[in-house]
């Protein structure tokens, strides 16, 4: 079943299954990065968890409205909703300094 990511310009266009994927795929990567610092000795805290997971679905969602707008293949949307929940904050904040330095015509 291969599923098209189409842009979402009218609500009809919505495929809710790829942003359903999408988010799973989020979370992945945000238990994935969670994991990486329990195996390099940080200790475990579930309100730690829960925060990662939180900022990462924040960081999927930009992800699902960029693929949406940009009309990305359903693969490349998957891999960077997968990396974002992977860099979660990290991302979010160099999205911020990007559009901080360009509102300020700085490019």
């Amino acid at each position: 079943m291969k599923i098209k990511i189409m842009p979402i310009k009218d609500p009809e266009n919505i495929s809710w299954y790829a942003v359903i994927y999408l988010f799973i795929l989020t979370i992945f990567g945000s238990i994935a990065s969670y994991s990486y610092h329990l195996i390099n000795g940080e200790k475990f805290r579930i309100s730690v968890l829960i925060c990662q997971i939180l900022v990462s679905a924040f960081a999927g969602t930009l992800v699902v409205l960029g693929a949406s707008f940009f009309n990305w293949p359903f693969e490349l949307a998957g891999g960077v909703a997968g990396l974002s929940g992977w860099s979660g904050a990290t991302l979010i904040k160099a999205l911020e300094e990007r559009l901080i330095k360009k509102a300020k015509g700085d490019d």
